[in-house]
């Protein structure tokens, strides 16, 4: 019975380290894989970030791009409502003077 008992306390012992390694080789596991987790999280923000800024500039460059398209369609009004301003200035100075100097 005796010769038993002991190799029943060996297994028991020898259970109970198998466990204690299996926990710590779980813990670093868990480590590891914590670790990777942070790593992809880091990378994605960054690809996050990136892409981000790769659309705002885009975005930006299409806004330059149309305020100057608006800002050229607006010189061109000006400068057509101020040629018709001169032609029809100079229109009414001719009526006016030759009102002024009759027939």
């Amino acid at each position: 019975m005796l010769p038993d008992l002991a190799k029943i306390i060996v297994a028991d012992h020898d259970a109970q380290a198998a466990v204690a390694q299996a926990q710590q080789e779980a813990l670093a596991l868990k480590g590891q894989a914590e670790a990777r987790v942070r790593e992809s999280q880091a990378q994605l923000q960054d690809e996050l970030a990136a892409a981000r800024q790769a659309a705002q500039t885009e975005i930006l460059a299409a806004a330059e791009a149309r305020a100057a398209e608006i800002a050229a369609a607006t010189a061109r009004q000006v400068q057509d409502l101020t040629g018709r301003a001169k032609a029809r200035q100079a229109e009414a100075v001719a009526a006016l003077a030759a009102r002024v100097l009759g027939p």
